[in-house]
């Protein structure tokens, strides 16, 4: 299964520095390199913007793909780049994640969301409505509808061809929008959530969530 990895943007809270490069404190590996040994054995593909040379440099024999609207455009627009009707996984380039994690969403099933279930979060956060299945109904942002409503985080494994051609076209035609907000919920293939709560999986957006991550392991 191919696996494409956003890691497009300018991180402008992280001073243009490419998530990708920041090492985890607990193991010292890159979330490169973390996300490399998750996916072992997968066909990687990253989508690259700001300061793609750092990344490239690095890490030369990847496939790489250019997103020279980084600056203009959102997670989206980077997806469609990459995107076909090839059955993937589909990861944003700023998670601290262990393996046991994507092997989980691995088995859960055909078409998968991870989510956490997480109290607190900004109104950027894209929130996840499901039925009493799993089965997701509605991926939305800003106040949350129910309390219930779990947290979208980032991780997609997608294998319906129907589902990967709207998403793909659903991203060209809004590129601004980021990729959860773009999926076909109503194909005939379902889409299902997978709480993923009990992995280690850290975000990395502001020096702050770094010193959080680093006091948490010291304690």
């Amino acid at each position: 299964m191919r696996v494409i990895i956003l890691a497009a943007g300018q991180a402008v809270q992280l001073d243009g520095y490419n998530k990708l490069l920041i090492k985890d404190p607990l193991t010292k590996k890159t979330i490169l390199d973390m996300y490399l040994d998750a996916f072992k054995g997968h066909d990687i593909t990253v989508v690259l913007g700001y300061r793609a040379i750092n990344v490239m440099h690095e890490y030369s024999d990847l496939d790489y793909v250019y997103n020279s609207d980084w600056a203009i455009s959102n997670s989206s627009h980077s997806l469609s780049l990459a995107l076909n009707e090839e059955p993937c996984f589909v990861i944003s380039g700023d998670l601290f994640i262990e393996p046991d994690i994507i092997s989980a969403v691995d088995k859960a099933g055909p078409n998968i969301i991870a989510t956490i279930k997480r109290d607190s979060r900004t109104l950027n956060a894209l929130n996840v409505s499901h039925d009493s299945k799993g089965v997701v109904k509605e991926i939305y942002q800003g106040k949350l509808k129910n309390v219930s409503d779990p947290e979208a985080i980032g991780i997609y494994k997608i294998s319906s061809k129907s589902i990967l051609k709207t998403w793909r076209s659903n991203c060209l035609e809004h590129r601004n929008l980021f990729v959860g907000q773009n999926l076909n919920l109503n194909s005939d293939d379902p889409i299902t959530h997978l709480d993923v709560s009990k992995f280690r999986l850290q975000e990395v957006n502001t020096p702050m969530d770094y010193l959080r991550i680093i006091s948490e392991n010291i304690s």
